[in-house]
């Protein structure tokens, strides 16, 4: 398989990611009694992975997810509800995932990235040590940015208890789904390799990458996720410039940043989306379409 190909696979796996989510999501807010369009809710959501990826620590991906429920027409109090207990849902299954992933191809990416990580310790840690400063950094940012911020709204119990019923029960098929194809797009990229690496370090490798995003301070983990790429954590992919890793980050990040924040332009207007990405929640939300409440 050729790169093209292999690059238009992958973009339809993200579509098929961003619905498994949007639909997971819906369920939420069904739940907790309110029903919004699924074109509103996927683009709340590309606009809060865009606002993750280039705020440190993440900070503009939740006010950019409830500027998009609120515009959507859903209650505050709900929104803060589905907001925390989809969070904690679905970390809890991507960390499960990790664990079964490790199980699974642990010894087999040890086997073959393990001395290939090893090599590369001395080397990268120049790297480490930026990419540690940068943290802090980032982290210093973010603590002052946090400073004076007015409490955020209380969820509802009627729409808290909405949420721990079935809709946690359906949500996890749609995140382990959602999660599998994130993780396929770099196994998919790597078979344009005259030789790729073995299925089980891909698996392995493109989870450490992709979630290991969302605890690296950075923006988009930039710098911790090209050092382990960098140091074999995948395999062998031709090196960061090279174009499966390119292709990789284009399509995980790049092209879903640049349509989330077209969209959320669009839809928002510029004000509530450069507030979104200084982590101030709006407090008006802008006319959105309406939406069902139950």
């Amino acid at each position: 398989m050729t790169l093209l190909p292999a690059s238009l696979l992958c973009a339809a796996l993200m579509a098929a990611d961003l619905l498994f989510r949007a639909v997971r999501l819906g369920v939420f807010l069904r739940g907790a009694g309110a029903r919004p369009p699924l074109a509103s809710v996927c683009v709340a959501i590309l606009f809060s992975d865009a606002a993750a990826a280039v705020t440190p620590m993440r900070l503009g991906g939740e006010p950019a997810r409830w500027l998009g429920l609120r515009a959507a027409g859903v209650p505050g109090g709900a929104a803060v509800a589905v907001l925390a207990v989809e969070m904690v849902s679905y970390m809890a299954v991507v960390v499960l995932t990790g664990l079964a992933a490790a199980w699974l191809a642990g010894a087999q990416w040890w086997a073959q990235a393990g001395p290939r990580l090893a090599a590369h310790a001395g080397e990268a840690l120049p790297w480490a040590a930026a990419v540690a400063a940068a943290s802090a950094a980032a982290w210093l940012w973010v603590r002052r940015r946090r400073v004076g911020r007015p409490a955020a709204e209380r969820p509802t119990l009627a729409a808290l208890r909405g949420t721990l019923g079935w809709p946690l029960v359906a949500s996890v098929p749609l995140t382990v789904a959602s999660i599998a194809a994130r993780l396929a797009v770099l196994p998919v990229l790597a078979q344009a390799l005259p030789k790729p690496p073995p299925l089980g370090v891909l698996v392995l490798g493109s989870f450490a990458l992709m979630y290991g995003q969302l605890f690296f301070p950075t923006p988009g983990g930039a710098g911790a996720v090209e050092l382990l790429a960098s140091a074999g954590a995948a395999g062998e992919l031709g090196g960061t410039a090279g174009p499966v890793f390119l292709a990789w980050r284009a399509i995980t990040t790049g092209a879903p940043t640049v349509l989330g924040f077209a969209l959320a332009v669009h839809r928002y207007g510029a004000a509530a989306v450069r507030g979104a990405l200084r982590g101030e929640p709006a407090a008006e939300p802008p006319r959105g379409e309406a939406v069902e409440i139950a």
